[in-house]
């Protein structure tokens, strides 16, 4: 057994003897003691427990036990059918389009007119490029003929000479397609404005005005 002054004097941290540490590991008597001295020392400073036996998993079971519970109560239920049914309502597009300002509707329908204009321009310059492509000469490789006489001539051979009775202009199929295109888009934008119309978007004695004209 350890003596008691060497443990309190090594609790102080005035004496560190090894001899006293190695006893508090095997002798139960001494380790009893020291626990002892530790829990005079928390009383004097104020640190000690309620209850010297501080089981901290039967506290928080018993706070867990003593807790309320937390449940909803039926009144404060939100029924999810009646949560789906309280929607604000959202107007149509076509409704929708009654309401947008006049300038925004005109600026669609220049815009329209602006996007056909330049496709059948860059259609036409299109088709008149890959018609200069076809068109354009090529020239065949120079041929080197030995005569009997012994000196050569070089003879050359171009499609200008085949092509001379074909002229430059597209052809008819060219023609029909580029007007096929033309049509189509006048068609879709003459549709547009006949569903703004219908709508309430545009006035339809304007359209009816512009039609006229455009025919």
């Amino acid at each position: 057994m350890a003596d008691k002054e060497k443990i309190s004097a090594l609790l102080d941290g005035e004496d560190l003897d090894q001899s006293i540490i190695n006893a508090l590991t095997v002798d139960k008597e001494s380790e009893l003691s020291w626990h002892d001295y530790n829990l005079i020392g928390d009383v004097m400073r104020g640190d000690a427990p309620q209850c010297k036996e501080w089981d901290i998993a039967a506290n928080v079971a018993l706070a867990l036990d003593a807790e309320p519970a937390h449940s909803v109560s039926a009144a404060e239920v939100v029924d999810i059918q009646v949560a789906k049914d309280i929607v604000e309502s959202q107007p149509t597009p076509q409704q929708a389009k009654r309401f947008l300002p006049a300038w925004l509707t005109q600026f669609g329908q220049v815009a329209v007119a602006a996007c056909v204009s330049l496709v059948v321009i860059v259609g036409v310059q299109h088709n008149g490029s890959d018609s200069n492509a076809t068109n354009a000469p090529e020239t065949m490789p120079v041929l080197q003929t030995i005569p009997f006489a012994g000196k050569a001539e070089p003879v050359s051979f171009t499609r200008d000479s085949l092509r001379n009775s074909h002229s430059s202009a597209p052809s008819e199929a060219q023609l029909m397609e580029q007007r096929r295109r033309i049509n189509a888009m006048l068609q879709d934008y003459e549709l547009q404005l006949r569903f703004n119309a219908e709508d309430g978007s545009i006035d339809k004695t304007k359209l009816e005005t512009d039609n006229t004209v455009a025919h």
